[in-house]
């Protein structure tokens, strides 16, 4: 990051450029290698390391698109499983309790509830519904933790989508609708905050990147940043260099 820095203000110092290849090599020829042993991991049914290698690949290279499909592919199947688990978990008990009638009543509608969680996840394209029942299910039950982290996952995987198309309201969208629904959870908001700030710091590099060539939409891109991380006082900063040129 540093070089590619270096090399968008000094365009004409050949020792970026020269850096930016290396290292861009350096760590092709890693997600590469990483890539080869994840993908037996996974065929061999080894998810959990494979989920690793996947993760180390991303850390690597953030826009590294097999490793973050697989990795979403590995999440979507271990929450399908956890939530079966539950489901009969909570069909188990039900059929066994000698509760009172009222929390009986209580405890079939939890059931319900994740039932109509896990048809809503079966329906691959319809990810609005999954996210609404999700939503319903959090807003009745505030306590259910898994399910609240369920859902910061898929709202981030949502919002990681958008920003890669460029809609970046949309991707702002998943985020602001999680924190709003998880407001009393500060461990989950915090990753939240997490995800803000790295498409934040995206949009600053990339609008580094224009800077020269396009000035105008390299400051649009900061003033988006900023919606994503206010407190990054680093691309306001940018901002106001060129607005007082």
């Amino acid at each position: 990051m540093e070089y590619r820095i270096a090399r968008t203000l000094s365009p004409g110092s050949s020792k970026p450029n020269r850096e930016v290849d290396r290292l861009e090599k350096l760590i092709s020829d890693k997600t590469d290698k990483l890539m080869s042993i994840a993908e037996k991991k996974r065929a061999k049914g080894k998810l959990q390391s494979a989920e690793v290698l996947y993760l180390r690949i991303l850390t690597l290279d953030p826009s590294h698109k097999a490793a973050f499909d697989r990795l979403r592919d590995i999440n979507k199947k271990q929450l399908h499983l956890k939530m079966k688990q539950k489901v009969a978990l909570s069909q188990r008990y039900r059929k066994n309790s000698i509760r009172k009638k009222n929390q009986q009543t209580e405890d079939e509608g939890y059931i319900y509830s994740r039932q109509a969680i896990l048809q809503a996840e079966n329906r691959a394209k319809d990810v609005a519904s999954y996210i609404g029942e999700l939503e319903k299910h959090i807003t009745k039950y505030p306590n259910d933790t898994e399910l609240k982290v369920m859902l910061m996952n898929v709202r981030v995987v949502q919002a990681r989508a958008a920003f890669r198309a460029s809609e970046y309201d949309k991707s702002l969208h998943h985020l602001t609708a999680a924190e709003e629904l998880l407001s009393n959870d500060a461990k989950l908001l915090k990753k939240l905050s997490e995800a803000r700030k790295e498409f934040g710091k995206e949009l600053y590099l990339k609008g580094l990147r224009r800077v020269r060539s396009e000035p105008v939409n390299a400051i649009e891109l900061w003033r988006i940043a900023l919606k994503f991380d206010p407190d990054d006082k680093r691309t306001q900063l940018r901002i106001d260099t060129f607005e007082n040129r």
